[in-house]
């Protein structure tokens, strides 16, 4: 089954027509008009702009800023309709339509008030559940109409956000960390006193958007650039006191240095780095003592800290994950074809969900959702948005090993989804690498090998 999948995950390019004759000027016109929309979609995505605008405004739903997004991707729907054929025709737009209507096939076959194995639903009349699984379709939804949008991009220039934010996020969670409430409420619900997280509220979320920020902005990050910028991603990670992030960071610099994405000098860096954080472990111990706005969550703090020196996980975070995901498994057990049912394990007796996405697919979804999850990992293996196959390595081990301690990959941590339609349907314009290049003629789209 899984060599099925991997050959379902291989990229289709079918030939895409020429383009109709036009005028220099309105293609021109065109083709910055959607890399202004990219451009604009992608701040708001990576930078968690939905969410964060509606904790500082609770009359600013979410859903606001992505029906903005979408109606400006509309125009590019009608003008490169011709394109969409073969779009629907690629691997992740088939897999994205099977979760799709998974979800549907699971938020119309409900009973109202069930049992999910041991574990009762909490939520009785399924309201709060249909609501789940409505706003996961909708984000499915939503990345495949902003995937067609990567797919008929012809210019790299929407990718030099990338850059921005690259800087822009890292530097936000340090200001959180030394200003805390400066962004945001402390009392925000969903934040975590002491750990920085800037817009994204959930400190998690804040570590997995900046290492995918960093990896797609290598692809136009000049060389010697790219060691400072992941150190400075490395350092506001740690402001979060996230594990799962600062061990990806860690394991991701022999995977860039290896595939030559960052310089070999690089890991004399990564070495003396670790080792004066674990020198400096102390007295950085000592200067949180001295905070007194993080008073109330510093035992979770350090429990953290002391994880890095003997490697134990004794604090309340990890008995709960540890917890939710014996629950998770035994539901699996117990519904291993079809699983609970998608949202299962968000209304059930436990305080969390799984805090792992492969066992939530496993959970909800059953052998099917395994499935997807595998069959999305031969799609990222595929694709053709990377140069370097060490960047495309890189994005499938992170998208791999943070589903081993997240849970929240197609539901509001939208930037996972947008990573997903990158790297599975965006095309290599590496024929277009200078900035300088971009302000000259449109490229001659019959030139684009696909």
């Amino acid at each position: 089954m899984t060599s099925k999948l991997f050959a379902l995950s291989r990229p289709y390019w079918p030939s895409i027509p020429p383009p109709v004759p036009t005028s220099k000027s309105k293609a021109g016109f065109l083709m910055w008009y959607q890399t202004f929309v990219l451009i604009i979609a992608l701040c708001a995505i990576y930078s968690n702009l939905p969410i964060y605008g509606y904790v500082l405004n609770p009359g600013l739903l979410p859903k606001f800023i992505f029906f903005g997004i979408f109606f400006l991707i509309t125009p590019l729907l009608v003008i490169n309709y011709r394109y969409l054929i073969a779009y629907l025709a690629s691997p992740f737009v088939l897999w994205a339509t099977v979760f799709l209507a998974l979800n549907l096939i699971h938020l119309f076959g409900f009973s109202t008030g069930h049992n999910v194995g041991e574990a009762f639903l909490v939520d009785n009349q399924m309201v709060a559940r249909h609501s789940l699984i409505l706003t996961r379709a909708q984000y499915i939804l939503f990345t495949i109409f902003l995937g067609f949008a990567f797919y008929t991009s012809t210019r790299p220039a929407y990718l030099y956000i990338f850059v921005f934010l690259a800087a822009l996020l890292p530097c936000s969670v340090i200001l959180d960390f030394a200003q805390p409430g400066l962004l945001y409420p402390i009392d925000t619900s969903g934040a975590v006193l002491g750990r920085a997280a800037a817009m994204f509220i959930n400190p998690t979320m804040a570590g997995e958007a900046m290492l995918n920020v960093f990896l797609l902005g290598c692809a136009v990050i000049k060389f010697k650039y790219r060691a400072p910028i992941f150190i400075l991603v490395g350092a506001a990670i740690l402001m979060t006191f996230s594990r799962s992030s600062i061990i990806a960071w860690v394991l991701l610099w022999p995977i860039l240095i290896f595939s030559k994405i960052l310089p070999k000098f690089a890991l004399f860096i990564i070495a003396v780095a670790i080792g004066i954080s674990l020198f400096l472990l102390g007295s950085f111990e000592n200067y949180l003592h001295t905070r007194e706005e993080f008073d109330g969550a510093l035992g979770n703090i350090l429990s953290r800290l002391d994880f890095f020196s003997n490697f134990k996980l004794n604090d309340d975070s990890s008995e709960e994950r540890a917890d939710v995901i014996r629950a998770g498994w035994d539901l699996f057990l117990q519904n291993p074809i079809f699983g609970a049912g998608a949202g299962a394990t968000r209304f059930w007796s436990h305080r969390g969900s799984t805090h792992n996405q492969l066992l939530l697919l496993a959970a909800e979804y059953g052998i099917l959702g395994i499935a997807l999850w595998i069959w999305l990992l031969g799609i990222l293996w595929h694709g053709k948005f990377f140069k370097d196959r060490g960047l495309q390595f890189a994005i499938v081990f992170l998208f791999a090993f943070m589903s081993m301690f997240t849970h929240q990959m197609f539901d509001s941590a939208s930037y996972w989804l947008a990573t997903f339609a990158l790297v599975s349907v965006g095309k290599n314009l590496s024929h277009v690498v200078s900035f300088r290049a971009l302000t000259r003629d449109p490229i001659d789209q019959e030139k684009i090998v696909i």
